[in-house]
């Protein structure tokens, strides 16, 4: 009977020692799992935007501008918790240098010396904001509004013949647009990440658009000057029609759609 005591009393003092060994290691904890990170004043943003152009209100056809397309790497800053101010940058530039002989009728040493040197350039600068109406932590609405400008250009030269006649080309462009937009962007997780979509309508103008030649050969100089556009299908370029004089003025509405990625630093 002591023998049995003694045993219980044994187990007994095991499974306290164990229940305070699991207590004091095991102390509960309560984590707070946050479900979004939200910008306030001072924030800034790096986000990355691919859109989808619909085209012309007015013509099914025809899109004014292919870099209408948000620019890839922009700026964002909250100047307040609601208020949002953003820029883009937008330029390129492409260059083509060919030269060769290229054979007149097929017979062996019947060649003319041919150079044809093209580029073409944009600069567009996009300027925005923006204003959130929600102050939710997870899902963001907002809206705004942008101003793209800036100017699209091309120059050639070409030199063939026998005589050589030599054939300058250059063209240039301002353009300037506006544009309001709906948004939603969504906060991933904990991380300084949202994913977003912005849907909006454009509109604006171009002036300039035309392509001026100058040819010099034997016979002197000659001037005249092409549209980029032909006139019977704007969506086709290289009108041939030569003008003495010509003034060129382009105007185009449409809506986009935009997928954002942002990052959000201070």
């Amino acid at each position: 009977m002591k023998k049995r005591l003694l045993i219980s009393a044994a187990l007994l003092l095991v499974s306290g020692v164990l229940a305070m060994a699991q207590i004091s290691t095991g102390e509960p904890s309560a984590v707070k799992i946050k479900t979004g990170n939200r910008p306030d004043k001072g924030t800034f943003g790096l986000f990355v935007g691919a859109g989808m152009d619909f085209g012309s209100f007015t013509n099914e056809d025809y899109s004014f501008n292919d870099d209408y397309v948000l620019p890839l790497v922009n700026l964002k800053y909250y100047f307040t918790n609601k208020l949002e101010g953003r820029i883009g940058i937008d330029v390129y530039r492409y260059d083509l240098n060919l030269s060769g002989k290229k054979f007149n009728t097929g017979t062996e040493g019947d060649v003319t010396k041919l150079v044809n040197n093209r580029g073409a350039g944009c600069a567009m600068l996009w300027p925005g904001i923006a204003y959130h109406f929600s102050n939710h932590n997870i899902v963001d609405v907002y809206c705004g509004a942008e101003l793209p400008f800036g100017i699209t250009s091309a120059n050639g030269k070409g030199i063939s013949g026998d005589p050589s006649s030599t054939t300058k080309t250059s063209t240039f462009a301002f353009n300037v647009g506006l544009g309001a937009f709906v948004g939603l962007q969504a906060f991933i997780g904990n991380l300084p990440l949202a994913i977003g979509l912005e849907y909006g309508l454009y509109g604006g103008f171009a002036t300039g658009g035309k392509t001026k030649h100058v040819t010099i050969d034997d016979s002197g100089k000659k001037v005249w000057y092409t549209s980029n556009r032909s006139f019977n299908n704007p969506a086709v370029n290289a009108d041939t029609d030569a003008f003495e004089k010509l003034h060129i003025g382009e105007g185009y509405m449409g809506n986009q759609l935009r997928f954002t990625l942002s990052y959000y630093f201070k």
